[in-house]
């Protein structure tokens, strides 16, 4: 096989395997990861997320909320090459596990000098070492905090 046909090979498999997370987000390219977090935490961002809350019901997975909410995988791309990927979804700032039962992804903008978590989406269990998480609960007025600012990661 030529080098160009396992390249191939190697994208094909590479896409399919990112598409299996979920299938469902559209693939955004981006020229730069940073910027683009940024914009996703913005005030504007933020407002955009508060319209989609809506769409959020209780026992929905993670990965229905995240096409619920908007969410796109950003791929950062040079000229003809693709750099890393992330999921980005408007106004979501961070994920925080108050207990090994309970997550909460909390949702607000971080623009400037204010930080405003406005609403959470809590997902719960029934074991610790169950992959089924479903949403429990909105909760419009959180008072949690991010405990890393600037964290975006969804893993």
């Amino acid at each position: 096989m030529s080098d160009v046909a396992k390249c191939w090979a190697l994208a094909v498999a590479l896409m399919t395997i990112v598409g299996c997370l979920n299938p469902r987000l559209n693939r955004e390219p981006v020229a730069r990861m940073s910027e683009a977090q940024r914009r996703a935490r913005n005030h504007a961002a933020y407002d955009r997320a508060r319209e989609r809350i809506p769409a959020v019901k209780g026992g929905m997975s993670p990965s229905d909320v995240e096409v619920a909410m908007g969410a796109v995988l950003a791929v950062e791309q040079a000229g003809d090459k693709s750099g890393p990927e992330r999921t980005l979804m408007d106004g979501f700032l961070c994920k925080v596990a108050p207990s090994p039962l309970t997550e909460r992804w909390l949702f607000g903008y971080d623009e400037g000098n204010v930080l405003l978590v406005g609403f959470a989406v809590e997902f719960g269990r029934d074991k610790p070492d169950s992959n089924d998480w479903t949403v429990r609960r909105v909760e419009r007025s959180p008072a949690d905090d991010c405990p890393i600012v600037g964290d975006t990661r969804l893993e």
